[in-house]
Protein backbone atom coordinates (compact mmCIF):
# COMPACT_ATOMS: atom_id res chain seq x y z
CA UNK A 1 0.00 0.00 0.00
CA UNK A 2 1.43 3.52 -1.21
CA UNK A 3 1.58 6.11 1.53
CA UNK A 4 -1.43 8.13 -0.28
CA UNK A 5 -3.90 4.85 -0.18
CA UNK A 6 -2.63 4.71 3.55
CA UNK A 7 -3.44 8.00 4.32
CA UNK A 8 -6.81 7.91 2.69
CA UNK A 9 -7.60 3.89 4.49
CA UNK A 10 -6.78 5.75 8.24
CA UNK A 11 -8.24 8.95 7.29
CA UNK A 12 -11.34 6.66 6.78
CA UNK A 13 -11.06 4.36 9.80
CA UNK A 14 -10.64 7.80 11.82
CA UNK A 15 -14.14 9.28 10.26
CA UNK A 16 -15.79 5.58 10.82
CA UNK A 17 -14.94 6.02 14.25
CA UNK A 18 -16.68 9.71 15.02
CA UNK A 19 -20.44 9.59 16.55
CA UNK A 20 -22.75 10.37 13.78
CA UNK A 21 -23.30 13.83 15.13
CA UNK A 22 -20.04 15.17 13.94
CA UNK A 23 -20.88 13.96 10.67
CA UNK A 24 -24.79 14.58 9.83
CA UNK A 25 -26.92 17.47 10.92
CA UNK A 26 -30.16 15.12 10.91
CA UNK A 27 -29.50 13.64 14.02
CA UNK A 28 -31.94 10.89 16.59
CA UNK A 29 -31.52 11.19 20.40
CA UNK A 30 -33.18 9.07 23.17
CA UNK A 31 -33.72 9.91 26.35
CA UNK A 32 -33.25 7.20 29.25
CA UNK A 33 -36.00 8.68 32.03
CA UNK A 34 -39.13 10.26 31.16
CA UNK A 35 -38.36 13.75 32.20
CA UNK A 36 -39.57 16.51 29.55
CA UNK A 37 -37.19 19.20 27.98
CA UNK A 38 -37.51 22.84 29.13
CA UNK A 39 -34.90 23.99 26.44
CA UNK A 40 -33.61 21.73 24.03
CA UNK A 41 -32.41 18.46 24.68
CA UNK A 42 -32.93 16.52 27.95
CA UNK A 43 -29.65 16.13 30.02
CA UNK A 44 -29.75 12.24 30.01
CA UNK A 45 -30.62 12.28 25.75
CA UNK A 46 -28.50 9.92 24.02
CA UNK A 47 -27.31 10.57 20.28
CA UNK A 48 -27.25 7.72 18.00
CA UNK A 49 -23.64 6.89 17.54
CA UNK A 50 -21.46 5.18 14.63
CA UNK A 51 -19.14 2.60 15.30
CA UNK A 52 -17.02 0.76 13.31
CA UNK A 53 -19.47 2.04 10.16
CA UNK A 54 -22.25 0.13 12.44
CA UNK A 55 -24.79 2.65 14.02
CA UNK A 56 -25.51 2.19 17.65
CA UNK A 57 -27.47 3.55 20.53
CA UNK A 58 -25.70 2.84 24.07
CA UNK A 59 -28.34 3.30 26.68
CA UNK A 60 -27.49 3.27 30.04
CA UNK A 61 -27.70 0.42 32.43
CA UNK A 62 -29.52 3.07 34.43
CA UNK A 63 -32.37 3.62 31.37
CA UNK A 64 -35.35 2.73 32.16
CA UNK A 65 -36.71 1.32 29.43
CA UNK A 66 -40.18 1.50 29.96
CA UNK A 67 -39.91 6.02 29.89
CA UNK A 68 -37.61 6.38 26.65
CA UNK A 69 -38.67 9.15 24.74
CA UNK A 70 -37.32 10.11 20.95
CA UNK A 71 -35.78 13.79 20.26
CA UNK A 72 -34.66 14.82 16.85
CA UNK A 73 -32.38 17.95 15.82
CA UNK A 74 -32.35 18.61 11.68
CA UNK A 75 -35.85 16.94 11.07
CA UNK A 76 -39.39 17.38 12.30
CA UNK A 77 -40.46 13.53 12.01
CA UNK A 78 -38.44 10.38 12.65
CA UNK A 79 -39.75 6.57 12.17
CA UNK A 80 -38.82 3.41 14.16
CA UNK A 81 -39.59 0.79 13.08
CA UNK A 82 -42.46 2.17 10.46
CA UNK A 83 -43.82 4.44 13.31
CA UNK A 84 -43.88 8.12 13.38
CA UNK A 85 -42.27 9.94 16.00
CA UNK A 86 -41.92 13.83 16.95
CA UNK A 87 -39.36 15.07 19.68
CA UNK A 88 -40.61 14.64 23.18
CA UNK A 89 -42.76 11.14 21.91
CA UNK A 90 -43.35 8.31 24.03
CA UNK A 91 -40.97 5.65 22.71
CA UNK A 92 -41.79 1.92 22.96
CA UNK A 93 -39.40 0.42 24.61
CA UNK A 94 -36.38 -0.83 22.71
CA UNK A 95 -35.19 -4.55 22.83
CA UNK A 96 -31.37 -4.75 23.97
CA UNK A 97 -28.98 -7.00 21.60
CA UNK A 98 -31.89 -6.14 18.90
CA UNK A 99 -31.51 -3.42 15.78
CA UNK A 100 -34.14 -1.05 14.91
CA UNK A 101 -34.88 0.70 11.09
CA UNK A 102 -34.34 4.22 11.82
CA UNK A 103 -35.81 7.01 8.98
CA UNK A 104 -34.16 10.59 9.79
CA UNK A 105 -35.25 12.83 6.63
CA UNK A 106 -34.07 10.65 2.81
CA UNK A 107 -31.89 8.25 5.03
CA UNK A 108 -32.41 4.96 6.82
CA UNK A 109 -30.31 3.22 9.11
CA UNK A 110 -30.15 0.13 11.08
CA UNK A 111 -29.31 0.74 14.44
CA UNK A 112 -28.12 -1.61 17.16
CA UNK A 113 -29.68 -0.89 20.46
CA UNK A 114 -27.22 -2.20 23.35
CA UNK A 115 -27.73 -1.22 27.34
CA UNK A 116 -25.27 -1.04 29.76
CA UNK A 117 -25.01 -2.54 32.76
CA UNK A 118 -26.54 -1.95 36.42
CA UNK A 119 -24.01 0.56 37.41
CA UNK A 120 -24.36 4.56 37.20
CA UNK A 121 -24.67 6.82 33.89
CA UNK A 122 -23.07 10.30 33.98
CA UNK A 123 -23.96 12.83 31.57
CA UNK A 124 -21.97 16.10 30.91
CA UNK A 125 -23.00 19.09 28.74
CA UNK A 126 -20.12 21.59 28.03
CA UNK A 127 -20.50 25.21 27.43
CA UNK A 128 -19.73 24.97 24.18
CA UNK A 129 -21.01 21.84 23.14
CA UNK A 130 -17.43 20.28 22.08
CA UNK A 131 -14.62 18.14 23.83
CA UNK A 132 -12.51 19.47 21.39
CA UNK A 133 -10.88 22.27 23.32
CA UNK A 134 -10.31 20.57 26.37
CA UNK A 135 -8.61 17.30 25.42
CA UNK A 136 -5.94 18.94 23.84
CA UNK A 137 -4.95 21.30 26.83
CA UNK A 138 -4.42 19.96 30.95
CA UNK A 139 -5.01 23.40 31.46
CA UNK A 140 -8.06 24.45 29.88
CA UNK A 141 -10.95 24.41 31.70
CA UNK A 142 -14.85 24.55 30.76
CA UNK A 143 -18.10 25.13 32.68
CA UNK A 144 -20.83 23.07 31.74
CA UNK A 145 -24.09 21.04 33.21
CA UNK A 146 -23.55 17.72 35.03
CA UNK A 147 -26.12 14.48 35.52
CA UNK A 148 -25.79 11.02 37.58
CA UNK A 149 -27.54 8.25 37.48
CA UNK A 150 -27.18 5.51 40.22
CA UNK A 151 -27.95 1.69 38.68
CA UNK A 152 -31.66 1.80 39.73
CA UNK A 153 -32.04 5.42 38.23
CA UNK A 154 -32.06 7.32 41.15
CA UNK A 155 -30.62 11.22 40.42
CA UNK A 156 -27.89 12.08 42.51
CA UNK A 157 -26.66 15.42 40.81
CA UNK A 158 -28.22 17.37 38.12
CA UNK A 159 -26.81 20.93 38.22
CA UNK A 160 -24.08 23.23 37.17
CA UNK A 161 -20.91 21.98 36.69
CA UNK A 162 -18.39 24.42 37.50
CA UNK A 163 -15.94 23.13 34.93
CA UNK A 164 -14.67 20.20 33.32
CA UNK A 165 -10.72 19.31 32.68
CA UNK A 166 -8.47 16.78 31.13
CA UNK A 167 -6.44 15.04 33.53
CA UNK A 168 -3.69 12.28 33.48
CA UNK A 169 0.15 12.56 32.60
CA UNK A 170 0.48 9.47 30.12
CA UNK A 171 -3.47 8.75 29.94
CA UNK A 172 -4.04 12.06 28.32
CA UNK A 173 -2.47 11.20 25.21
CA UNK A 174 -4.95 8.18 24.75
CA UNK A 175 -7.90 8.42 22.37
CA UNK A 176 -10.27 7.81 25.32
CA UNK A 177 -9.25 10.34 27.56
CA UNK A 178 -9.73 10.69 31.66
CA UNK A 179 -11.24 13.92 33.12
CA UNK A 180 -11.81 16.03 36.47
CA UNK A 181 -14.81 17.43 37.24
CA UNK A 182 -15.65 20.08 39.80
CA UNK A 183 -19.29 20.48 40.57
CA UNK A 184 -20.53 23.48 41.78
CA UNK A 185 -21.80 22.57 45.12
CA UNK A 186 -20.56 19.49 47.07
CA UNK A 187 -22.54 16.61 46.89
CA UNK A 188 -21.51 12.68 47.87
CA UNK A 189 -22.04 10.98 44.14
CA UNK A 190 -20.63 7.21 45.87
CA UNK A 191 -21.44 7.31 49.16
CA UNK A 192 -18.36 8.70 50.52
CA UNK A 193 -18.89 12.01 51.71
CA UNK A 194 -19.65 15.65 50.12
CA UNK A 195 -17.16 16.54 47.57
CA UNK A 196 -16.82 18.86 44.64
CA UNK A 197 -13.83 17.43 42.88
CA UNK A 198 -14.12 14.03 41.25
CA UNK A 199 -12.19 12.15 38.87
CA UNK A 200 -13.38 9.98 35.64
CA UNK A 201 -10.87 7.13 34.55
CA UNK A 202 -10.62 6.44 31.36
CA UNK A 203 -9.06 2.90 32.07
CA UNK A 204 -8.27 2.50 28.52
CA UNK A 205 -4.91 0.61 28.82
CA UNK A 206 -6.73 -2.27 31.11
CA UNK A 207 -8.72 -3.74 28.87
CA UNK A 208 -10.21 -5.86 31.93
CA UNK A 209 -11.52 -2.16 33.25
CA UNK A 210 -11.63 -3.53 37.18
CA UNK A 211 -7.70 -3.02 37.72
CA UNK A 212 -8.45 0.89 39.66
CA UNK A 213 -11.41 -0.75 41.07
CA UNK A 214 -9.63 -4.34 42.56
CA UNK A 215 -6.96 -2.25 44.10
CA UNK A 216 -8.61 0.19 45.37
CA UNK A 217 -10.48 -2.49 47.37
CA UNK A 218 -7.60 -4.54 48.61
CA UNK A 219 -6.34 -0.77 50.04
CA UNK A 220 -9.48 -0.31 51.97
CA UNK A 221 -9.63 -4.09 53.09
CA UNK A 222 -5.88 -3.37 54.01
CA UNK A 223 -6.35 -0.57 56.17
CA UNK A 224 -4.84 1.80 54.11
CA UNK A 225 -6.68 5.40 55.30
CA UNK A 226 -8.67 7.45 52.54
CA UNK A 227 -8.43 4.81 50.19
CA UNK A 228 -10.68 7.03 47.18
CA UNK A 229 -13.86 5.63 47.04
CA UNK A 230 -15.26 4.76 43.09
CA UNK A 231 -18.09 3.40 41.15
CA UNK A 232 -18.30 2.08 37.65
CA UNK A 233 -19.99 4.57 35.20
CA UNK A 234 -21.53 4.57 31.63
CA UNK A 235 -20.52 8.15 30.82
CA UNK A 236 -21.71 10.87 28.05
CA UNK A 237 -20.35 13.62 26.82
CA UNK A 238 -22.47 15.83 25.33
CA UNK A 239 -25.25 13.36 24.78
CA UNK A 240 -22.57 10.95 23.04
CA UNK A 241 -21.38 7.73 24.58
CA UNK A 242 -17.87 8.00 25.61
CA UNK A 243 -17.25 4.31 27.59
CA UNK A 244 -17.28 3.12 30.74
CA UNK A 245 -15.38 4.50 33.19
CA UNK A 246 -14.46 4.83 36.68
CA UNK A 247 -16.19 7.93 38.66
CA UNK A 248 -13.79 7.96 42.12
CA UNK A 249 -12.95 10.31 44.43
CA UNK A 250 -9.87 12.98 43.95
CA UNK A 251 -7.01 12.91 46.35
CA UNK A 252 -7.06 15.78 48.27
CA UNK A 253 -7.53 17.41 51.58
CA UNK A 254 -10.65 17.89 52.90
CA UNK A 255 -13.18 16.47 55.61
CA UNK A 256 -14.38 14.01 53.72
CA UNK A 257 -11.44 13.32 51.77
CA UNK A 258 -7.76 13.31 53.36
CA UNK A 259 -8.93 14.62 56.69
CA UNK A 260 -5.94 16.95 58.17
CA UNK A 261 -5.41 20.27 58.79
CA UNK A 262 -6.16 22.65 55.81
CA UNK A 263 -3.39 24.19 56.37
CA UNK A 264 -3.70 26.34 52.70
CA UNK A 265 -6.71 27.90 54.42
CA UNK A 266 -5.15 28.97 57.37
CA UNK A 267 -2.72 30.54 55.75
CA UNK A 268 -5.64 32.59 53.94
CA UNK A 269 -6.30 33.69 57.41
CA UNK A 270 -3.61 35.54 58.02
CA UNK A 271 -2.71 37.22 54.66
CA UNK A 272 -4.46 39.85 52.92
CA UNK A 273 -3.94 38.76 49.45
CA UNK A 274 -4.84 35.72 47.64
CA UNK A 275 -1.61 33.19 48.07
CA UNK A 276 -0.65 33.05 44.05
CA UNK A 277 -0.47 36.76 44.05
CA UNK A 278 2.63 36.58 46.10
CA UNK A 279 5.88 36.43 44.15
CA UNK A 280 7.50 32.67 43.58
CA UNK A 281 10.63 32.39 44.11
CA UNK A 282 13.18 28.80 43.60
CA UNK A 283 14.43 26.87 40.76
CA UNK A 284 11.70 26.40 38.02
CA UNK A 285 14.16 23.21 36.88
CA UNK A 286 14.27 20.45 39.32
CA UNK A 287 17.19 20.98 41.09
CA UNK A 288 18.74 18.04 43.67
CA UNK A 289 18.47 20.22 47.36
CA UNK A 290 16.42 23.16 45.76
CA UNK A 291 12.96 24.08 46.11
CA UNK A 292 10.30 26.67 45.24
CA UNK A 293 7.57 28.36 47.32
CA UNK A 294 5.86 31.49 47.58
CA UNK A 295 7.23 34.46 49.66
CA UNK A 296 3.83 35.08 51.92
CA UNK A 297 4.69 37.30 54.62
CA UNK A 298 2.89 35.71 57.05
CA UNK A 299 2.06 32.23 58.59
CA UNK A 300 -0.36 30.74 60.56
CA UNK A 301 0.63 29.55 63.95
CA UNK A 302 1.46 25.79 63.41
CA UNK A 303 2.31 24.88 60.31
CA UNK A 304 3.29 20.96 61.11
CA UNK A 305 0.71 19.65 59.08
CA UNK A 306 -1.43 19.37 56.97
CA UNK A 307 0.54 17.88 53.81
CA UNK A 308 -0.16 15.95 51.32
CA UNK A 309 2.67 15.60 48.99
CA UNK A 310 3.27 13.37 45.33
CA UNK A 311 6.72 11.15 44.97
CA UNK A 312 7.58 11.41 41.28
CA UNK A 313 11.08 9.60 39.83
CA UNK A 314 10.25 11.76 37.18
CA UNK A 315 11.71 15.02 37.53
CA UNK A 316 10.67 16.48 34.88
CA UNK A 317 7.13 16.67 36.49
CA UNK A 318 8.21 18.80 38.74
CA UNK A 319 7.63 21.85 36.80
CA UNK A 320 3.85 21.20 36.88
CA UNK A 321 3.18 22.11 40.50
CA UNK A 322 3.01 25.71 42.02
CA UNK A 323 5.60 24.05 44.88
CA UNK A 324 7.49 21.50 44.97
CA UNK A 325 11.40 20.16 46.30
CA UNK A 326 13.80 18.07 44.27
CA UNK A 327 15.49 15.42 47.38
CA UNK A 328 19.18 15.30 47.34
CA UNK A 329 18.64 11.90 45.24
CA UNK A 330 17.35 13.89 42.89
CA UNK A 331 13.12 12.70 43.83
CA UNK A 332 10.70 15.08 42.62
CA UNK A 333 8.58 16.13 45.50
CA UNK A 334 5.00 17.77 44.42
CA UNK A 335 3.43 19.81 47.49
CA UNK A 336 -0.46 18.80 46.81
CA UNK A 337 -1.39 20.89 49.53
CA UNK A 338 -0.83 23.38 50.85
CA UNK A 339 -0.92 24.32 47.04
CA UNK A 340 0.87 27.85 47.46
CA UNK A 341 3.15 27.09 50.68
CA UNK A 342 5.53 29.24 52.34
CA UNK A 343 9.47 29.20 52.75
CA UNK A 344 8.78 28.18 55.69
CA UNK A 345 5.87 25.74 55.45
CA UNK A 346 8.47 24.34 52.46
CA UNK A 347 11.19 24.38 54.43
CA UNK A 348 9.34 22.17 57.30
CA UNK A 349 7.94 19.46 55.22
CA UNK A 350 10.94 19.28 52.42
CA UNK A 351 13.37 18.91 55.95
CA UNK A 352 11.07 16.00 56.99
CA UNK A 353 10.80 14.53 53.29
CA UNK A 354 14.85 15.27 53.54
CA UNK A 355 15.29 12.92 56.32
CA UNK A 356 12.97 10.18 56.04
CA UNK A 357 15.52 9.36 52.16
CA UNK A 358 18.43 9.84 54.39
CA UNK A 359 17.15 7.23 56.76
CA UNK A 360 16.14 4.54 54.52
CA UNK A 361 19.56 5.16 52.38
CA UNK A 362 21.37 4.55 55.95
CA UNK A 363 22.16 1.05 56.57
CA UNK A 364 20.77 1.59 60.42
CA UNK A 365 17.83 3.38 59.28
CA UNK A 366 19.15 6.23 60.85
CA UNK A 367 19.31 10.06 59.35
CA UNK A 368 22.80 11.13 60.13
CA UNK A 369 21.34 14.64 60.21
CA UNK A 370 18.76 14.81 63.19
CA UNK A 371 19.56 10.84 64.43
CA UNK A 372 15.93 9.95 64.02
CA UNK A 373 14.97 6.85 62.72
CA UNK A 374 12.68 6.17 59.98
CA UNK A 375 9.73 4.90 61.80
CA UNK A 376 10.54 7.82 63.86
CA UNK A 377 9.51 9.81 60.61
CA UNK A 378 7.02 7.93 58.60
CA UNK A 379 4.37 5.75 60.11
CA UNK A 380 5.51 1.90 60.16
CA UNK A 381 2.18 0.43 59.29
CA UNK A 382 1.25 2.34 56.45
CA UNK A 383 4.77 1.74 54.89
CA UNK A 384 4.27 -1.73 54.65
CA UNK A 385 0.77 -1.89 54.18
CA UNK A 386 1.20 0.51 51.08
CA UNK A 387 4.57 -0.99 49.79
CA UNK A 388 2.90 -4.23 50.09
CA UNK A 389 -0.14 -2.65 47.76
CA UNK A 390 2.13 -1.55 45.17
CA UNK A 391 4.21 -5.11 45.12
CA UNK A 392 1.47 -7.59 45.26
CA UNK A 393 -0.55 -5.98 42.20
CA UNK A 394 3.14 -5.53 40.45
CA UNK A 395 2.67 -1.85 40.15
CA UNK A 396 4.49 -0.74 37.56
CA UNK A 397 4.47 2.99 38.44
CA UNK A 398 5.24 1.21 42.37
CA UNK A 399 8.91 3.05 42.22
CA UNK A 400 8.12 5.43 39.79
CA UNK A 401 5.21 7.89 39.98
CA UNK A 402 1.07 8.52 42.31
CA UNK A 403 2.74 7.70 45.22
CA UNK A 404 1.50 9.79 47.88
CA UNK A 405 1.96 10.92 51.41
CA UNK A 406 0.46 12.89 54.12
CA UNK A 407 1.54 14.83 57.43
CA UNK A 408 -1.01 15.71 59.73
CA UNK A 409 -0.41 17.99 62.23
CA UNK A 410 1.49 17.35 65.11
CA UNK A 411 -1.26 17.37 67.78
CA UNK A 412 -2.60 14.51 65.58
CA UNK A 413 1.42 12.87 65.05
CA UNK A 414 4.73 13.43 64.31
CA UNK A 415 4.74 10.83 61.98
CA UNK A 416 4.13 11.59 57.97
CA UNK A 417 1.55 8.16 56.68
CA UNK A 418 2.31 6.37 52.97
CA UNK A 419 -1.12 6.72 50.92
CA UNK A 420 -3.48 7.81 49.72
CA UNK A 421 -3.55 4.93 47.12
CA UNK A 422 -3.68 6.13 43.37
CA UNK A 423 -3.03 4.82 39.81
CA UNK A 424 -2.90 0.65 39.23
CA UNK A 425 -4.41 0.90 35.33
CA UNK A 426 -1.19 -0.69 34.88
CA UNK A 427 -0.65 -3.42 37.03
CA UNK A 428 -1.20 -7.78 37.51
CA UNK A 429 0.73 -7.81 34.50
CA UNK A 430 -0.96 -5.87 32.01
CA UNK A 431 1.72 -3.22 30.77
CA UNK A 432 5.86 -3.63 30.22
CA UNK A 433 8.15 -3.01 28.19
CA UNK A 434 11.16 -5.12 26.81
CA UNK A 435 13.14 -3.52 29.82
CA UNK A 436 10.49 -4.15 32.15
CA UNK A 437 9.51 -7.72 31.37
CA UNK A 438 8.99 -9.17 34.43
CA UNK A 439 6.08 -7.15 34.93
CA UNK A 440 4.63 -9.98 32.81
CA UNK A 441 5.55 -12.64 35.38
CA UNK A 442 3.30 -13.34 38.34
CA UNK A 443 6.18 -14.61 40.56
CA UNK A 444 8.91 -12.68 41.55
CA UNK A 445 9.55 -9.65 43.63
CA UNK A 446 9.71 -6.34 41.55
CA UNK A 447 9.50 -3.30 43.23
CA UNK A 448 12.49 -4.14 45.34
CA UNK A 449 14.81 -5.33 43.02
CA UNK A 450 14.50 -2.94 40.12
CA UNK A 451 16.88 -0.33 40.43
CA UNK A 452 17.79 -1.13 44.25
CA UNK A 453 19.88 1.77 44.39
CA UNK A 454 17.90 4.70 43.14
CA UNK A 455 14.20 4.34 44.40
CA UNK A 456 12.55 4.26 47.97
CA UNK A 457 10.82 1.08 48.08
CA UNK A 458 13.95 -1.22 47.93
CA UNK A 459 15.93 0.58 50.52
CA UNK A 460 13.07 -0.13 52.77
CA UNK A 461 13.34 -3.89 51.88
CA UNK A 462 16.59 -4.04 52.82
CA UNK A 463 16.27 -3.67 56.62
CA UNK A 464 14.47 -6.44 58.53
CA UNK A 465 12.23 -4.94 61.11
CA UNK A 466 10.08 -3.74 57.44
CA UNK A 467 10.41 -7.36 56.35
CA UNK A 468 8.68 -8.72 59.49
CA UNK A 469 6.40 -6.42 59.16
CA UNK A 470 5.73 -7.50 55.77
CA UNK A 471 5.56 -10.84 56.07
CA UNK A 472 3.25 -10.46 59.60
CA UNK A 473 0.88 -8.27 57.61
CA UNK A 474 0.79 -10.93 54.55
CA UNK A 475 -0.45 -13.52 57.66
CA UNK A 476 -2.98 -11.06 58.85
CA UNK A 477 -4.46 -9.03 56.13
CA UNK A 478 -3.54 -9.57 52.43
CA UNK A 479 -2.94 -13.50 52.57
CA UNK A 480 -6.78 -13.72 53.06
CA UNK A 481 -7.81 -10.89 50.66
CA UNK A 482 -5.70 -12.58 47.74
CA UNK A 483 -7.92 -15.31 48.46
CA UNK A 484 -11.20 -13.25 48.44
CA UNK A 485 -9.95 -12.05 45.07
CA UNK A 486 -9.55 -15.65 43.30
CA UNK A 487 -13.03 -16.68 44.66
CA UNK A 488 -11.86 -18.89 47.67
CA UNK A 489 -12.65 -17.21 50.03
CA UNK A 490 -15.07 -14.48 51.09
CA UNK A 491 -15.67 -11.47 52.99
CA UNK A 492 -18.21 -10.81 55.10
CA UNK A 493 -18.91 -7.31 54.47
CA UNK A 494 -19.18 -7.73 50.77
CA UNK A 495 -16.26 -4.65 50.21
CA UNK A 496 -14.23 -7.10 48.37
CA UNK A 497 -15.08 -9.38 46.34
CA UNK A 498 -13.68 -11.87 43.62
CA UNK A 499 -12.41 -11.08 40.17
CA UNK A 500 -15.01 -12.66 38.83
CA UNK A 501 -17.63 -10.89 40.62
CA UNK A 502 -16.66 -7.44 39.65
CA UNK A 503 -16.14 -8.50 35.68
CA UNK A 504 -19.57 -9.64 36.04
CA UNK A 505 -21.03 -6.23 37.66
CA UNK A 506 -19.52 -4.36 34.10
CA UNK A 507 -20.00 -7.28 31.23
CA UNK A 508 -22.55 -5.83 29.33
CA UNK A 509 -21.10 -2.02 30.00
CA UNK A 510 -17.55 -3.57 28.56
CA UNK A 511 -19.52 -4.68 25.40
CA UNK A 512 -20.54 -0.93 24.48
CA UNK A 513 -17.28 0.38 25.62
CA UNK A 514 -15.08 -2.06 23.22
CA UNK A 515 -17.38 -1.94 20.49
CA UNK A 516 -16.48 1.91 20.93
CA UNK A 517 -13.07 1.74 21.74
CA UNK A 518 -11.78 -1.87 19.73
CA UNK A 519 -8.84 -3.62 21.59
CA UNK A 520 -5.45 -2.12 20.15
CA UNK A 521 -2.13 -2.92 21.71
CA UNK A 522 0.06 0.21 21.96
CA UNK A 523 3.26 -0.23 20.85
CA UNK A 524 5.24 0.72 23.61
CA UNK A 525 3.95 -2.06 25.24
CA UNK A 526 4.96 -6.00 24.72
CA UNK A 527 1.80 -7.47 27.16
CA UNK A 528 -1.10 -10.03 25.56
CA UNK A 529 -3.26 -10.43 28.03
CA UNK A 530 -6.06 -11.11 25.27
CA UNK A 531 -8.45 -9.77 22.82
CA UNK A 532 -11.68 -10.11 24.07
CA UNK A 533 -12.93 -8.78 27.59
CA UNK A 534 -13.61 -12.68 28.74
CA UNK A 535 -10.15 -13.39 27.66
CA UNK A 536 -8.70 -10.14 29.78
CA UNK A 537 -10.53 -11.39 33.08
CA UNK A 538 -9.27 -14.77 32.31
CA UNK A 539 -5.56 -13.45 32.23
CA UNK A 540 -6.08 -11.45 35.51
CA UNK A 541 -7.60 -14.48 37.14
CA UNK A 542 -4.64 -16.65 37.20
CA UNK A 543 -2.13 -14.03 37.56
CA UNK A 544 -3.64 -13.28 40.59
CA UNK A 545 -4.20 -17.00 41.55
CA UNK A 546 -0.15 -17.23 40.52
CA UNK A 547 0.95 -14.32 42.12
CA UNK A 548 -1.04 -15.78 45.40
CA UNK A 549 1.08 -18.54 45.00
CA UNK A 550 4.33 -17.02 44.63
CA UNK A 551 3.48 -14.66 47.59
CA UNK A 552 2.72 -17.19 50.08
CA UNK A 553 6.21 -19.24 49.50
CA UNK A 554 7.69 -15.86 49.85
CA UNK A 555 6.02 -13.88 52.65
CA UNK A 556 4.33 -17.10 54.53
CA UNK A 557 4.06 -20.35 54.49
CA UNK A 558 1.15 -22.30 52.69
CA UNK A 559 -1.84 -24.20 54.19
Amino acid sequence: MNRKTLFFALLLAALMALPLTAAAANMLYVSVSDAQAEDGLPRDAVAMSQAGGKYYLFLPGAADMNALRVWTEGVDEVTVDGQAYHSGDALPALTPGESVRVKLGRKTYTVRVMRGSAIAAVFVGTATGSMTKIDKSKTYKEAGEFKMLTADGRVMYDGALEHIKLRGNTSAQFNKKGYTVKLSQKTDLIGCGKAKKYTLISNARDHALIRNQIVFALAEYAGLRYTPGCVQADVYLNHVYNGTYLLQEKVEVGPERVDIADLEAATERVNELPLSEYPRVGPLKSTAGEMKYYQIPNDPEDITGGYLIEYENWTVRYKDEPCAYTTDRKKAIMLKAPEYASEAQMRYISGLIQAYENAIFADDGIDPDTGRHYTDLMDFDSLVRKYMLEEISKNCDGNQSSQYYYKPADSVSTRMFAGPAWDYDTTFGDYARTGTRALLDPEGLYLTTRNSSRYWWPQLYAKADFVAGVRACWADTYRQAMQILCGQAEDATGALRSVAAYADAIRESAEMNFTLWPMRQSSDNIANCGKTFQKNVDYLQNFIEKRLAFLDETWGAAD
